[in-house]
């Protein structure tokens, strides 16, 4: 994710800080995570999220709300600070011969989002913390998906880690901030218009004039203490 990782960072620091102020987290990118291969004494939590991708070599532009967005997790046994890693599967252009894996774009709101989901998992097994039945907050997606999941160019299902392959949903609208979370596996679909920019959304991609102070109004840390009892 190059520069984006910057963007990532940046907004797991104001979420963990909100609460854990006096503990030092650290978040870092390992493109060679497994799904499911935990070294001892580390926790998971994965998501599969809405996301768009360009073909470096055709300029296709896709989008897909399979992403799979996996972490992992440690803190350090009796001191106020902990790791976190974290790899993003790509996927690649169906329609070039040999086209490379291309990393996703996520609106600078759905990063916030899945970093919110993180936070709950690291208060609830890194610190014990007692939640309340929580429900996974979504990642809203920009525009209706249908049709199966593209299993032959997603480098998760290639590596027999992407569990929603081989699903099928029937059209899917965009989910709102208010709805609850996703239950069934979402689908994807080619967007056969410039890419990242479009005429008929008001989600900036990351690289837009979203600010933190925009993320907070839309999502905050309200969200954890209503599940910390």
């Amino acid at each position: 994710m190059n520069q984006d990782m910057e963007l990532w960072k940046q907004v797991f620091q104001e979420l963990i800080q909100e609460v854990k102020p006096w503990h030092k987290w650290t978040l870092t990118e390992d493109k060679d995570l497994l799904p499911n291969s935990l070294e001892p004494g580390w926790s998971q939590y994965q998501q599969w999220a809405f996301a768009r991708f360009q073909c470096s070599l055709c300029s296709r532009s896709w989008a897909s709300s399979q992403v799979q967005v996996v972490f992992h997790m440690h803190k350090t046994g009796g001191k106020p600070r902990g790791n976190v890693k974290m790899r993003v599967f790509a996927q690649r252009c169906q329609k070039c011969h040999q086209s490379p894996f291309e990393v996703p774009e996520f609106t600078k709101e759905n990063i916030s989002r899945i970093l919110n989901n993180l936070v709950f998992r690291i208060l609830k097994k890194c610190y014990r913390e007692g939640f309340k039945p929580m429900e996974e907050i979504p990642t809203i997606r920009e525009i209706t998906l249908e049709g199966p999941h593209d299993s032959n160019n997603c480098e998760a299902c290639l590596q027999g880690f992407c569990a929603q392959s081989g699903f099928s949903e029937a059209v899917q609208s965009p989910v709102s901030p208010s709805l609850p979370a996703i239950s069934s596996p979402p689908l994807e679909t080619t967007i056969p218009m410039p890419f990242p920019s479009r005429s008929d959304t008001t989600v900036d991609t990351v690289k837009g004039n979203i600010t933190a102070d925009a993320v907070k109004r839309n999502i905050t840390m309200d969200a954890v203490k209503r599940n910390i009892t």
